[in-house]
């Protein structure tokens, strides 16, 4: 395994056909690329021979909310839902209707991780909503305070009077 883009890089193919089965990774060739942040989850639970700690410090490097990105995986994994972040570098989670793993059904909510502090201004959420609304997808800010036991969610939709 090593790391490359962002990403873990797994080739160890009975390790694959385990993430594959829980909805992480994607495969390229003899190969699984898998975000830093579903590895760190994945280690964090022992499916991955590796230490968390070493995956945050990667995590690190490009990302100063990786904390609070992980805890929301974490706590929307922990209840059967398949959560991943983004593949096209968009600071996004995806996530997947419960039972329903990425490619049998398309994402839901598109959910933008913030930390406690953040301020909800229109200036601030116009860019998070005009993309959800192009991407046909319900926003979801995750407000993530680490010293509490979960986050809180905030949905926001669309709503035309035609």
């Amino acid at each position: 395994m090593i790391f490359k883009d962002n990403y873990l890089v797994i080739t160890d193919k009975p390790l694959i056909l385990k993430l594959r089965s829980l909805g992480a990774g994607v495969e390229e060739a003899d190969e699984t690329k898998i975000t830093l942040l579903e590895a760190a989850y994945f280690a964090d639970r022992g499916v991955l021979p590796m230490d968390k700690e070493k995956i945050f410090l990667e995590a690190a490097k490009t990302d100063p909310l990786y904390k609070e990105r992980f805890f929301v995986i974490k706590y929307l994994r922990d209840r059967g839902y398949i959560v991943r972040p983004s593949l096209d570098g968009t600071p996004y989670l995806r996530l997947h209707r419960k039972g329903y793993r990425p490619g049998e059904d398309k994402t839901y909510y598109l959910i933008q991780v913030v930390s406690k502090d953040w301020s909800a201004t229109t200036e601030a959420l116009m860019p998070h909503l005009i993309t959800a609304g192009k991407l046909r997808k319900e926003l979801t800010m995750a407000v993530v305070d680490l010293a509490l036991e979960k986050p809180f969610f905030i949905k926001f939709a669309r709503l035309n009077f035609d």
